[in-house]
């Protein structure tokens, strides 16, 4: 194998789906789709609502990220990840999504719903992204837990 041949790696920055209050641990649901058809969409939403999730959904290079940011015990995260799997099936483990962009990549809001419990310092990662995410003055804000962040090597495409 060449140099030429070799698969050109890239360090991802990631979120693991875990967080910790010091005490306890609680699950985050993310998903990871590679289409973005209308009906997964609304397919993405009536799961995340039915869970009473706030959650933001975006596009990505080849599909859409789902970001569930309230809080859930183990069986509430197991169950949930389960019906998004077997409703929409992906090759996806849902313990960590990607943050960083890959190359030529631009990420676009879909769609959201802030009406349940949010983890404040999730929200305002993607508040910088995305601007247009309001939050109402008596929107649930959760504080105290701390984000869990990896770093990986992925193959550059």
């Amino acid at each position: 194998m060449t140099s030429h041949d070799k698969p050109k790696l890239k360090k991802i920055i990631g979120l693991r789906n875990i967080i910790t209050d010091g005490k306890e641990w609680k699950y985050l649901l993310f998903y990871d789709v590679d289409n973005q058809s209308q009906h997964t969409k609304e397919l993405l939403g009536e799961i995340m609502n039915k869970a009473e999730i706030s959650f933001i959904v975006y596009t990505t290079k080849h599909g859409m990220h789902v970001i569930g940011l309230t809080p859930m015990n183990l069986l509430e995260y197991a169950t949930y990840f389960e019906r998004l799997n077997n409703l929409i099936p992906e090759y996806y483990s849902g313990q960590t999504i990607r943050l960083s962009r890959k190359e030529g990549e631009t990420q676009e809001l879909l769609g959201y719903n802030l009406d349940y419990p949010i983890l404040k310092n999730l929200i305002s990662i993607y508040q910088k992204r995305f601007p247009q995410l309001y939050l109402s003055p008596d929107a649930k804000l959760i504080e105290g837990y701390s984000l869990v962040f990896e770093k990986y090597w992925s193959v550059k495409k």
